[in-house]
């Protein structure tokens, strides 16, 4: 009985060993399922971030390619410090303009009152202001020697948009070639000695020729066959334009103005 025995817990021995062996063995036959998981998710990890980095760069290129900036941003971009365009108030129109020899117009011919009267209404317009910081943009320091506008008018600089003041100088010239048809004893400037009114007006052909100049239009101007004109065409100055509203610029000026 006790060789019975003893074979007994020889083979029961052999079992444990055996079943422990099993559970040794799958526990070593697992062990290398975890390093393959973390390599795993390390490639798609990565797969992940390289598609999402190629997306973000074909939205950059795309965006890069597409993207035009507004009409504000380019003239903001193109243009000295302005109340006016800092307001966001800029607007443009398209058309083709009728310009032709003799084409009619409100602002042009002999002087009479009418016209005189539309004149005064394209350039004469209330001052305005501004901030004081925005001076330093002007290259216009220190403040303290420039004109400031009194608090209960809205306080910081007094001053005119541009755009008046060459208006002002165009009508000036035109006035000057009708000085000796026309009444203009009324016009403060003309009442100067008349070296200063030449010198006034020299100053404003200065003025032109200098916008002129500086904002160079290099819209094309064609030419029309015309068979009956010895060089066999003319000019066609009825020009496609992209202008700034300027009945919006006015607009501006008085909702802005430094005074009631």
């Amino acid at each position: 009985m006790g060789a019975h025995l003893k074979k007994y817990n020889q083979e029961r021995d052999n079992e444990t060993i055996e079943r422990e062996g099993l559970i040794s063995g799958a526990a070593i036959t697992e062990g290398p399922s975890k390093p393959r998981c973390v390599h795993a998710c390390r490639h798609w990890l990565l797969s992940f971030v390289v598609a999402q980095s190629l997306i973000i760069i074909a939205l950059i290129v795309y965006i890069t390619l597409h993207w035009k900036p507004s009409d504000l941003a380019c003239a903001t971009q193109l243009s000295p410090y302005s109340p006016y365009l800092e307001s966001g108030d800029l607007e443009h129109e398209e058309f083709t303009e009728e310009n032709h020899l003799m084409q009619p117009s409100p602002y042009r011919g002999h002087p009479t009152p009418e016209v005189e009267e539309a004149w005064l209404k394209l350039w004469r317009l209330p001052t305005i202001h501004f901030p004081e910081e925005r001076m330093v943009a002007l290259n216009k320091t220190p403040a303290q020697n420039y004109a400031h506008v009194s608090a209960e008018y809205g306080g910081g600089m007094l001053g005119f948009l541009n755009v008046f003041h060459q208006l002002h100088c165009l009508n000036l010239v035109r006035q000057y070639t009708y000085r000796d048809e026309y009444d203009f004893s009324n016009v403060t400037a003309f009442r100067a000695p008349n070296e200063l009114v030449r010198g006034h007006v020299d100053h404003c052909i200065e003025t032109i020729r200098k916008s002129l100049m500086c904002t160079s239009d290099v819209t094309p101007v064609v030419f029309i066959k015309d068979p009956s004109r010895a060089s066999g065409g003319k000019s066609d100055f009825n020009l496609r334009r992209k202008c700034r509203n300027f009945q919006r610029i006015q607009e501006w000026a008085i909702e802005n103005r430094a005074s009631s």
